[in-house]
Order: C-alpha cells, then structure tokens, then sequence
C-alpha cells in the first residue's frame, strides 16, 4: 500500500534499539502459473555471454483486503498476472510480496508439477511481543512474502534480521531454485509506522542481513524495500549498505556509478521495488499490470534453474 514518506525522520543515531528474530519457517506450495498480456516498459540491460538466460520477476501483489487492497482487484485477476510473468514474459521464478496464501492455493488446481512456491507468513505484534498472522479478509488466508520457480526449492530459510519490537514484522525469505541461483525476496520495515522506537532503524540492517543471505555470486534478490535509491537528496541515502550498486547492481542500473534516476515502480511516484545480481544481466523490464499499487520489475540473467 502506498507509503508516507512525508513524515520520514531524518538520519537516526547509530545506535538503535532492535528486535532480532527469527521469521516463520517457508511452506512449500506447488503450481504453474499461466496468461493475461500486459503492456512491459524496456530498459537497458546489460549483455553477457551467449548460454542460458533467466527471467526473475518481484512483484508486490497488494493482495489484503484489511489493508485496502481491495480497488486493485481480487485473487483472480492478480493469478492472471502472474500468469502473463510466466507464459508472456517468460519469468522462470517470481518472487512476490503482499500475497494471500488463499490465492496460492487457489492457483494450485492449475499449476504444473515443475513450479514450487516456499511461502512466509506476516507477523503482527502487540504490546507484549505476542505476534498473529496477518488475514488478508474475505477468506484468503494468510498474508506474507513468497518465492514462486519453475524448479524444486531447496535450502528453504528465512532470513533473521531486526524488525519493529510492536507492528508488522515483514521478513526475507531464500531458497535455492533447481541447479541455478539462490533466490533471496525481501520486504522491509516502513518507518516509522511499525516500529516502536521513533528513533530506531531497521532498513540498513535488514538490507545487511539481505545481502548477507543472498551472498554477491549466483544469485538474485530483491523485493519491496520501501526505501529510495541512495541518491544526494534522499537523506536516508545512508541506509543502503556497501555492495549494493556496486558488488551487486539493480536490475535498472545502467552504469557501474548510477544511484540515481531510476524510474518509479510505485504509483506514488518513487522507486520502490528492487532486484539485485552479481551475474550478468541481458534486459530489465517492468510491467504496469492495473492489479497493484506496484510495478512488477523482471530482470533477465545468465543463469538457468
């Protein structure tokens, strides 16, 4: 949903009061995903050496009706989507946000043994720590974060990093996809909605504990990162951990030195939505798919599941 960014505080003191934890284990999940074409914006990619190529897509789905998701369509129409990624644009592994695990089970009636999905649940916690999953209404199930490929998931693990001590606790979630990469999708705090501490951070150590996870050789991750690129005039520029653009580049990224003018995947007109690699990248799209308040963003890579 779309963030607040008016009343983002400036950069916090470095030391922090944090909540370590440890997310909900994945649940696996089985399908395929089949078509509905929408319009793609090319951008430039970068080439590499003929062989095989792979097509990742994130996407924020916006799926919970409790979170006023609902004018963004329903289940059906965000299944078809995910379909198009697959069968119109080729998307081999999806890594999603903001998904009901009632829509992913609805999908499995039509899906192929070839695709897994490892699925994490959002956390809600109260005053007392005690947390709930979040219920995406109308009888969807639960929502949370999700990595979706056209290959058995191993090495399924959530990802431990600082989330707010009262609020959403969001999470990461990795998995190795058949023979080729790991696959690492993210969504982080929002300060300073969800966390406890007005004067704490999260995003810089969740987006350590990220790259941490996802490691700078064979893989790509990303996610929803509620943050801005690490331009001048974003004052928190500051939480983007070294490695990032430069170990690893962004799917849009068009030169080694580039941090800024990166095109808004967010209808609110900032560039929220990421996917990151060390491997050689061969084209970045993205799609206006009319069933979110996000974007999806798909890179090509040379890799293969």
């Amino acid at each position: 949903m779309p963030p607040t960014y008016a009343s983002l505080p400036g950069p916090p003191p470095r030391r922090r009061l944090r909540t370590l934890l440890g997310a909900a284990a994945g649940v696996l999940l089985l399908g395929l995903i089949p078509a509905v074409r929408h319009e793609a914006e090319a951008m430039a990619g970068e080439g590499g050496p003929d062989g095989p190529r792979l097509t990742v897509a994130t996407w924020n789905m916006c799926g919970e009706t409790v979170w006023g998701c609902g004018k963004y369509g329903g289940g059906d129409q965000k299944i078809k989507v995910m379909r198009s990624m697959a069968q119109d644009h080729g998307a081999r592994a999806i890594l999603v946000q903001e998904a009901c695990r009632g829509d992913l089970d609805r999908a499995r009636a039509g899906l192929g043994a070839a695709w897994q999905l490892a699925f994490q649940p959002y956390e809600q916690a109260d005053e007392a720590g005690a947390t709930t999953p979040v219920d995406c209404g109308g009888g969807r199930g639960d929502a949370g974060i999700g990595i979706l490929a056209a290959a058995p998931l191993t090495d399924i693990a959530p990802v431990s990093a600082p989330q707010p001590e009262k609020g959403l606790r969001r999470g990461i979630l990795c998995a190795t996809a058949g023979s080729g990469p790991r696959l690492c999708v993210a969504h982080l705090s929002l300060p300073p909605a969800d966390r406890s501490d007005r004067a704490a951070e999260l995003r810089d150590d969740q987006l350590s504990a990220l790259l941490k996870a996802a490691g700078t050789g064979g893989s790509v991750f990303g996610g929803d990162f509620n943050s801005s690129p690490p331009g001048p005039n974003n004052k928190d520029a500051w939480i983007w951990p070294a490695g990032y653009f430069d170990t690893v580049q962004e799917c849009a990224q068009q030169s080694p030195d580039q941090r800024t003018g990166f095109a808004p995947t967010h209808e609110n007109g900032f560039k929220l939505d990421y996917l990151f690699t060390a491997l050689p990248r061969h084209g970045c799209s993205r799609l206006d798919t009319s069933f979110s308040d996000h974007q999806a963003e798909l890179i090509t890579v040379a890799a293969a599941l």
